[in-house]
């Protein structure tokens, strides 16, 4: 510790001069002792508070660069498997995948309907066939075909529901 390391000789000069002039040349060889008394004891407290602190510090400090390595190790896990389990992680494909087959069972459940209907009473689902074919379809609005379902159809099967 070097208090005097950024003064140059210039500066040092200086100050003399005017702790000569506020001082008084009786005083100032006196001055000039107890502020060498001060440096040394504040000399000795940093010496002494750096050698009862020092392993602590050393201790802490060890385990700062332990920590740093653990993250450094944890930055160093390779971007190709963090993207892997990101990627085997990301459920939105299968369920898109699984609504569209409980969709495709819904209508396959419908059609199976649609024929026990037609198989278990054949002549009243030909009665309901015949009936629709012959109900004239009703003009839709234009904001209606926009929106709205497409209008039903019978085919040879019978009525879809």
């Amino acid at each position: 510790m070097n208090l005097f390391s950024n003064i140059g000789a210039l500066e040092l000069l200086v100050i003399l001069i005017l702790a000569l002039l506020v001082v008084g040349p009786e005083r100032l060889p006196q001055l000039a002792r107890d502020l060498a008394k001060l440096l040394r004891s504040a000399r000795r407290a940093y010496e002494n508070l750096s050698r009862d602190l020092g392993p602590e510090i050393m201790s802490i400090q060890k385990t700062t660069d332990e920590l740093r390595s653990s993250v450094e190790s944890i930055r160093t896990i390779p971007q190709e498997m963090v993207s892997s389990i990101v990627k085997a992680a990301d459920l939105d494909e299968t369920v898109a995948d699984l609504k569209g087959v409980a969709d495709e069972i819904s209508h396959t459940q419908q059609t199976v309907a649609t024929a026990a209907k037609i198989v278990s009473h054949p002549v009243g689902a030909t009665v309901d066939a015949v009936r629709r074919s012959l109900v004239p379809a009703q003009p839709q609005k234009p904001e209606d075909v926009a929106e709205g379902p497409a209008p039903e159809t019978v085919d040879d099967a019978g009525p879809k529901p």
